[in-house]
């Protein structure tokens, strides 16, 4: 069973890019997509097994929901976390 649901938080974080994508064609939404992809990067790149999880990606970004169910959308937007470790990395370049 735990195997199960660590690989279902995995398939989540998996939609995530997909939703991220999606976002970047919405011009009111573009920027922050953009941030929350150079945070996705980031994330992926630190982690040992090269995977971003639900527990560490979650505390960088706020997510609202646009429209209404079943048709809702969610906007993934950095928050103050998000933007110190963006800050961060780009310092570090």
């Amino acid at each position: 069973m735990l195997v199960y649901f660590i690989n279902f938080k995995f398939l989540i974080m998996g939609k995530l890019m997909n939703n991220l994508k999606k976002q970047l064609k919405n011009p009111n939404h573009k920027e922050y997509a953009k941030d929350c992809i150079k945070i996705y990067e980031w994330l992926k790149e630190t982690d040992p097994e090269n995977k971003v999880w639900e527990s560490r990606w979650n505390p960088l970004v706020n997510v609202n929901w646009e429209r209404t169910y079943p048709k809702s959308i969610p906007i993934h937007k950095p928050n103050i976390l998000g933007y110190t470790l963006l800050k961060g990395i780009k310092n570090s370049k």
